[in-house]
């Protein structure tokens, strides 16, 4: 006769768990000694010089040709149309030619992002302030990403960062660490202003969008116009609603007028957090002073 089968062990009651701790700026920065395999051979493609050498046959398609190609396409029909096979066609090589450079389509995006980001304006001369040369960066990135409105296509994931996206970050962190802000402070006040610019330039760039694709600026305001409309009569915005239907006191701002009175206050907020550390930073001085007299 069969033996009784044992009951199962209970599971036992796990113990509290234990807070993961918040993620840091240092954590991102020490990340990268550990990043996945896969996005650092990205990232070296990415880096690479992939020019042809000059001694040799001239060969019929560079690396360049590729990624202006996929750009193109990209204007025309936005990111969904980059393909292999579509960027292969307009070139007029078959899609292994297009795998010898950029083994899969995620490389060749890398390389058209970076190229689409460009570079960034140099520096005015004469020198500005510091809050003069961070507007006009911010007003250089809002047009970068108006000029390139598929680059609003790709989803925020982990991806390699080329030399023109690091190029953007020094441009601004020039004038800032003029500011006299510590570095995490620095690091910090980009976030800011490179969040500021994209997020407020989404109108925009939905603008630019749907001008690609053949709506009229008339038309595209009045199917936005008609849904923030919606707002206006419904008991579960009255807050919304009455900034829509509120009097204007004077001529209505433009997007580009937007843009700038909200980067302004911004700025603002900037500066006086600028002013407060050096006041705090004079009072620690003096009081160190004073203990020791």
């Amino acid at each position: 006769m069969a033996g009784k089968k044992k009951p199962a062990p209970r599971p036992r009651p796990e113990g509290p768990k234990k807070a993961s701790r918040p993620l840091t700026h240092d954590d991102v920065m020490q990340a990268s000694v550990r990043i996945d395999p896969d996005l650092r051979r990205r990232s070296q493609l990415l880096w690479d010089d992939r020019s042809q050498p000059t001694r040799g046959p001239k060969p019929g398609l560079s690396p360049h040709d590729v990624v202006q190609a996929a750009m193109q396409i990209a204007d025309e029909d936005g990111l969904a149309a980059v393909t292999m096979h579509a960027v292969a066609a307009r070139l007029g090589f078959t899609t292994m030619a297009i795998y010898r450079y950029f083994p899969n389509k995620e490389t060749l995006f890398d390389a058209i992002v970076d190229a689409g980001i460009g570079r960034p304006p140099h520096p005015a001369e004469p020198r500005g302030s510091w809050r003069t040369e961070v507007a006009r960066w911010a007003h250089a990135e809002r047009a970068m990403l108006c000029a390139r409105p598929w680059l609003a296509e790709l989803p925020f994931v982990a991806t390699p960062h080329g030399p023109n996206w690091l190029s953007w970050l020094e441009a601004v962190a020039l004038p800032l660490s003029r500011t006299g802000l510590a570095a995490a402070d620095l690091g910090q006040m980009i976030s800011i202003i490179d969040g500021y610019t994209r997020g407020a330039s989404d109108t925009s760039i939905s603008l630019a969008r749907a001008r690609a694709r053949g709506i009229s600026e008339r038309e595209w305001a009045a199917a936005v116009g008609a849904d923030l409309g919606r707002a206006i009569g419904d008991p579960r915005f009255p807050a919304f609603a009455a900034v829509l239907t509120s009097p204007s006191d004077g001529r209505p701002r433009t997007m580009e007028e937007s843009f700038d009175f909200g980067l302004q206050r911004v700025l603002d907020g900037i500066e006086l957090y600028v002013k407060s550390e050096k006041a705090r930073r004079a009072r620690t001085t003096r009081r160190a002073r004073d203990a020791k007299s």
